[in-house]
């Protein structure tokens, strides 16, 4: 249900609630608005159970709606993947959150501008295919082996599929 159908329902409830408790102690006494109380708690559930519902919705949503299905997950980790030209970078912080590793400005030093950089038009730093696959070869975590051979068979190669697809004309 839209989120503001919601809003209007208990609006409409909790008014419907306030007057029947108001009329109930203002004309019968405090005895029977104690009694009337589990009335509004059931004219207020329903609308209460379904925001809950849809707030739930929302904080499943949340992580990763900058995103919008532009990210991977490995070993219960989010790997984020940018597209630079034709390629896909993997940003520095998921790639080395994962083999238990932190950026350094070292990075730099250690690697050249095709194989690790800040990535355009955003706040990242990446790394290429060749430079992801440079830093878990190096790599002794145990980790590292398994995502090497994940980055290439599940990302970059779907990806060179979803870019050959893209580029096929269609003969007559």
């Amino acid at each position: 249900m839209e989120s503001w159908r919601i809003a209007l329902l208990f609006a409409i409830r909790l008014a419907l609630s306030a007057a029947i408790l108001w009329t109930v102690f203002h004309y019968l006494g405090m005895i029977f608005f104690i009694l009337a109380i589990p009335i509004a708690g059931v004219l207020l559930a329903k609308p209460i159970i379904e925001a809950g519902g849809a707030w739930l919705h929302w904080a499943k949503k949340q992580p990763y709606a900058e995103w919008h299905g532009n990210y991977y997950e490995f070993a219960g980790t989010q790997i984020r993947m940018v597209e630079v030209g034709r390629e896909l970078w993997v940003v520095d912080t998921d790639l080395l959150r994962v083999i238990g590793e932190k950026p350094s400005l070292l990075l730099v030093g250690h690697y050249d501008a095709l194989e690790y950089g800040a990535i355009d038009d955003t706040n990242f730093h990446g790394f290429s295919p060749v430079g992801a696959a440079k830093v878990l070869q190096k790599s002794t975590h145990y980790e590292s082996k398994r995502m090497l051979m994940w980055l290439q068979r599940e990302v970059y190669k779907q990806h060179a599929r979803k870019l050959e697809l893209a580029t096929m004309t269609v003969k007559p």
